[in-house]
């Protein structure tokens, strides 16, 4: 009981506080720190190190242009709707409701928009994860079950799999995810060299630091 509810009040405070801070403190130029966070160093800069500067970004970045990683990740809350255990040699079927903690990498186009919001197109999910999760008659005595593994997925379908600590057995689960770039960009990591999808417009503007 005391576990679950510490799960559930720690994926609710970072979900409110990820979520406050975009709607009541929003960032001056959101992209631009963005890119500063993540190592880009804009060609305008005073202090650029021209021997070491974007080693994983183009030398300029321009909006309205897709652009790729090797992968990108978040935080994320998993939700599991039911799941599949084996005991005693026979599975059992149950709408057992979890929820947890974990990360996520993916595949996937990003596209830094004039507006300063960032519109991720995503394709392939694999992460890790733990879950906790209710009695299936949603009885808070006791937990139905402590679950450590990872998933995958594709849109907002989620499979999961791992095993079950305190039924002491192999399970899968089926649910789907809050990824906390969807709530704000700042949670939205870029894994390895980035370049272009497609080679950018002559219109497209450039991305500066000012």
């Amino acid at each position: 009981m005391k576990l679950l509810l510490v799960v559930f009040s720690f994926c609710f405070f970072i979900y409110s506080s990820v979520a406050g801070q975009d709607l009541f403190t929003p960032d001056k130029r959101p992209i631009p720190t963005f890119l500063i966070k993540r190592g880009y160093e804009f060609p305008d800069s005073v202090k650029r190190n021209h021997f070491a500067a974007n080693h994983q970004w183009p030398d300029t970045l321009y909006y309205n242009t897709a652009y790729k990683s090797k992968l990108l990740g978040s935080l994320t809350i998993p939700i599991s709707f039911s799941n599949i255990e084996l005991s005693h040699g026979n599975y059992l079927v149950s709408p057992t409701i979890s929820l947890g903690i974990g990360y996520t990498w993916f595949f996937g186009d990003f596209i830094f928009n004039e507006n300063d919001k960032i519109t991720v197109d995503p394709t392939f999910y694999f992460g890790l994860i733990a879950n906790a999760g209710l009695e299936n008659n949603f009885s808070f005595n006791k937990l139905a079950g402590f679950f450590t593994g990872g998933f995958i997925g594709v849109g907002a379908f989620t499979l999961f799999g791992g095993y079950d600590v305190i039924n002491k057995s192999p399970s899968l689960g089926v649910g789907g995810r809050i990824d906390f770039y969807t709530v704000s960009q700042k949670f939205l990591h870029v894994i390895g060299k980035v370049h272009e999808v497609r080679k950018h417009k002559s219109i497209a503007p450039k991305i500066t630091g000012e």
